[in-house]
């Protein structure tokens, strides 16, 4: 099968749920081992079905990205567990908490910064000198096409996620001669908690035109006027963590129904 990754060992930050639940999803039919990280434990009776439906081995931790010595921690029970073929930095935040994106705080800028670039820098720190001592490994980054199209999301969540991007460009090149493939996926419009969140405080707010994913709505933006599905990120995770993907590297591939084209 394309993208066959029997055998293998991905950690998925955020991977729990929403758009990392889609992506731990399609690791597992590919035959994965899955390594999860996230905040708490809500979602691990979720990651234990998924493993069970598979028959492939799991792992859940909590841990805080943003969190030094959680990562650290977490990363040290991961390599325990098993050998790290695939780290996944999904694990992401629109804004700080109770953020409608009406109002640049400066809390939303920091705590934006924190999760989308500092945790994932933390994350792939930890990760990295198991890989090179492997000379092997595939790491996968989630931008998002906010990145390149800013005009449809705040300034302070496009800006951290076009660092998403230079951060992926910038390993790619330091670490390609170890081996280990850099990649990002740019997600489009994708209907998950974290959006329904953000729908719910903007309507408190009297905003009536949060119905982005409506057929007009989706047909304004992208030529294939569908919305996009965890399981669309996850199946280009897939293929981009496999073997299938060995010479491309350093790439930010967007799934967004060709909302942005470049």
């Amino acid at each position: 099968m394309l993208a066959d990754l029997s055998g293998k060992t991905a950690i998925i930050t955020g991977g729990g749920q929403g758009l990392g639940f889609g992506i731990s999803t399609k690791m597992a039919q590919q035959g994965a081992n899955l390594i999860i990280t996230d905040i708490d434990d809500r979602n691990k009776s979720a990651i234990s079905d998924l493993a069970s439906k598979y028959d492939i081995k799991y792992l859940y931790i909590e841990m805080n990205v943003t969190d030094q010595s959680q990562v650290e921690n977490g990363i040290n029970e991961a390599l325990e567990f098993s050998d790290v073929d695939i780290l996944v930095n999904n694990a992401g935040v629109a804004g700080a908490p109770g953020s409608t994106g009406t109002v640049w705080r400066d809390e939303d800028w920091d705590f934006t910064w924190e999760v989308n670039v500092k945790g994932l820098h933390r994350v792939t720190e930890a990760v990295l000198p198991h890989m090179i001592e492997k000379q092997s490994g595939k790491i996968i980054n989630i931008s998002s096409v906010a990145a390149r199209a800013a005009k449809y999301t705040t300034s302070y969540y496009a800006t951290t996620k076009m660092a998403v991007i230079a951060y992926t460009q910038a390993l790619a090149r330091e670490f390609g001669p170890k081996n280990i493939n850099v990649n990002a996926i740019a997600p489009g419009r994708i209907l998950t908690n974290f959006h329904k969140e953000w729908v719910e405080n903007r309507k408190k707010l009297g905003d009536t035109t949060t119905d982005l994913f409506s057929k007009e709505a989706l047909g304004q933006v992208m030529p294939l006027g569908r919305a996009q599905t965890p399981e669309d990120i996850g199946a280009l995770a897939a293929f981009l963590a496999s073997e299938d993907a060995k010479n491309i590297t350093g790439q930010t591939i967007q799934c967004d129904g060709g909302q942005v084209m470049a």
